[in-house]
Order: C-alpha cells, then sequence, then structure tokens
C-alpha cells in the first residue's frame, strides 16, 4: 500500500473507533501505531515512534504546566478557597448598591489568578455565587451571566495557560 492509501485507512480506522466508543486518545495511539507499523513493516518500530512521541510531549513544558494548573484548580475548589474569597469579598462590598455581584467579579477574579483557569472558576462560582445570589433576589439569568462573564478573567491574569501559551508560542 502507498502512504497515502494508508493514510485513508487510518483515517477511516479512527472514525470507526471513536464511533464505537472508544476514547479519542486511545483511538490515536491505535491509529498512530498501526499506522506506523503499516508504513515501515516494523511493530518494534513503531513502538519506538510512539515511546518517543510520548516522551516528547510529556517532557515539554507546555505539557508539564497544564496538568498542574488542573491540579492547582481541583485543590483550590476542594478546599472551599472559592467560598472563602466569595464571603471576604462579599463581607467588604456587600453593603454597596450591586455589592454582591461586585464580590462575585472580585472574587472570581481571585480566584482565576490562583487557577489560571477559567474554567474552573466558572465551575467553582456557578456552586457559590449563583445561589447566594438568587436567594437575595436576582434572577438566575443575571446571576449566571455576572458568573460567566467574571471567569474569563483567569485568561488576563498573569499567571494563566492562555499566557503560558501565547510565550511559549512567540
Amino acid at each position: 500500500m502507498t502512504g497515502v492509501e494508508i493514510g485513508l485507512w487510518s483515517l477511516v480506522g479512527i472514525l470507526t473507533l471513536i464511533w464505537l466508543g472508544l476514547h479519542v486518545s486511545i483511538a490515536l495511539a491505535l491509529t498512530s501505531f498501526v499506522g506506523i507499523w503499516a508504513l515501515r513493516d516494523s511493530p518494534q518500530y513503531a513502538a519506538r515512534m510512539m515511546a518517543l512521541a510520548t516522551r516528547e510531549s510529556i517532557s515539554s513544558y507546555l505539557f508539564g504546566v497544564v496538568p498542574l494548573f488542573v491540579l492547582m484548580g481541583l485543590v483550590v475548589s476542594r478546599a472551599d478557597i472559592g467560598r472563602d474569597t466569595f464571603d471576604v469579598a462579599n463581607r467588604a462590598l456587600g453593603r454597596l448598591k450591586g455589592g454582591l455581584g461586585m464580590a462575585t467579579v472580585g472574587a472570581n477574579a481571585v480566584f482565576a489568578a490562583i487557577t489560571g483557569i477559567s474554567i474552573a472558576s466558572a465551575a467553582v462560582f456557578a456552586k457559590v455565587a449563583v445561589p447566594e445570589m438568587t436567594r437575595i433576589g436576582h434572577t438566575a439569568r443575571f446571576a449566571t451571566g455576572v458568573v460567566a462573564g467574571s471567569s474569563v478573567l483567569g485568561m488576563l491574569i498573569p499567571p494563566s495557560l492562555l499566557l503560558i501559551l501565547y510565550g511559549i508560542l512567540s
């Protein structure tokens, strides 16, 4: 078979594996292994190439940082630091008109700066701030909008994954 035919069969194979319910990462690895094996006619060469690609991607700075930020987000959310920062911001700004919304934005910015991931901030404050804001009379739509709008602040406050990615790419 030619390289183009192997590529087309690999594409069909990966789509079939994904359609059958195999995880995308496993389908990619399996298809890559079989494709390299078919191209070079050597399973040992395919195994070496897969090991080399795995080691190189893990040793990359970006792939070392991303799991650590995700781990930090998990630790911070499990430790209820999001609720604590929200309580502090609410005590400071709660008496002002719109203070609970400002407290949500401020606490969300602090939390996002700690974790570096906007999704983690949105997940935590959807559980913390939205019920509190609806309890005092804000609509759920408004409360969700405040949380969604302020959770993207995490991308702008260093160290964020987006800024690390920009730094590596530039």
